[in-house]
């Protein structure tokens, strides 16, 4: 139905044009319509036998061309369903990554935290740790010292002592030092 108004506005033309040129022709002289009806003629039988000669292969050329259109239309419009199930399912895949990249963070900063205080808690650990030890090795300095400078006061008493005892011991003095030395081991002896 298309095709047949299509072939009559074609020909409409034509037969326009054709006329329009004889005009211009005839015009200085007078008008032949032996001429002009025999284009028309000529026109109509050429393009009428055009037209019946290759209805059927440009009918089917046509057909066959907007099947093709409609297939790759069909198709396109499934590939490009495809297409956006493919581009939906990649922002899924893509927001899950991001969720799980957001609870990895999560977690991560978490540990951290905990990382954080488990340290800072081993760290007054240790601090307690160290000042016990350093009291515990400052005491057993001052101990330490404490002893030797108790050996010194002791040998320079003992040696003060051996000074006064040798500048003050007499035979009788030192016969004395015996009797009670004697009388002393007595009692151990007895009590034994």
């Amino acid at each position: 139905m298309i095709l047949k108004s299509k072939v009559s506005i074609i020909i409409f033309l034509l037969v326009t044009v054709a006329l329009f040129a004889s005009v211009e022709e005839e015009q200085a002289h007078h008008f032949d319509w032996y001429g002009f009806f025999g284009s028309v003629i000529n026109a109509v039988i050429l393009f009428g036998g055009l037209i019946y000669l290759l209805r059927k292969p440009i009918g089917e050329l046509l057909y066959k061309r907007t099947l093709e259109v409609k297939t790759d239309i069909i198709n396109r419009d499934k590939n490009l369903e495809k297409t956006s199930n493919q581009l939906k399912e990649l922002q899924n895949r893509i927001d899950k990554i991001e969720r799980e990249v957001q609870q990895i963070k999560d977690i991560s900063r978490k540990k951290a935290e905990d990382e954080v205080k488990r340290i800072e808690e081993l760290g007054k650990n240790e601090c307690e740790k160290i000042k016990l030890l350093t009291k515990k090795e400052i005491d057993v300095k001052i101990e330490s010292s404490i002893r030797r400078l108790k050996s010194k006061i002791a040998d320079l008493t003992v040696e003060h002592f051996k000074k006064d005892i040798i500048s003050e011991l007499n035979d009788k003095s030192h016969d004395k030092i015996i009797e009670k030395n004697i009388e002393i081991s007595g009692e151990i002896i007895e009590r034994e």
